[in-house]
């Protein structure tokens, strides 16, 4: 038996993506196939997956078969993120080894959100002068964007300071 269940998260908010989908799996809700606000699941065995995300910065194969000798699965990707999975051992199921490999992470979706957002701002204003009555469209999605990722950037700030601080 199939679910689908369409749903938004916001970029900057993929551990809350990734908690809804182990919460899912938790629920007997295993993840097949993923898209633009959709997910599909699989019934199956409570809570014998872990979920999550990651942006990569480009396709590499060899960063992908390295997940894979480790026993993690492509479960699906959608644009730079990709979804992925381990059996569940009961041990936390972590991406990043280390402070700058997540600060790395940080960037990339931090880049991605601003790129959006600014592009959404220009074309606002652009619009605005152009006399477009849809121009608030692009300035509203822009600011919301770049406001919505603030919070990322400031706990991404506290994280490099606490790094330089350790050294």
């Amino acid at each position: 038996m199939n679910k689908v269940v369409h749903k938004a998260f916001p970029l900057w908010d993929w551990e809350k993506e990734a908690a809804w989908l182990n919460e899912m799996s938790r629920q007997g809700w295993q993840l097949c196939r993923v898209g633009w606000c959709r997910y599909e699941f699989e019934q199956g065995e409570p809570g014998r997956w872990q979920y999550q995300l990651e942006m990569l910065q480009k396709n590499d194969p060899d960063y992908i078969a390295f997940l894979e000798d480790t026993g993690i699965q492509v479960v699906g990707r959608l644009f730079s993120w990709v979804y992925l999975r381990r059996e569940n051992d009961g041990t936390p199921f972590e991406l990043f080894s280390d402070t700058d490999s997540i600060l790395r992470h940080m960037d990339r979706v931090l880049t991605v959100c601003y790129v959006i957002g600014g592009v959404n701002l220009f074309l606002g204003g652009t619009n605005m002068t152009q006399g477009f009555s849809f121009a608030w469209v692009n300035v509203a999605l822009g600011a919301a964007v770049c406001l919505g990722a603030l919070p990322l950037a400031l706990r991404r700030r506290r994280l490099a300071r606490r790094r330089k601080m350790q050294e």
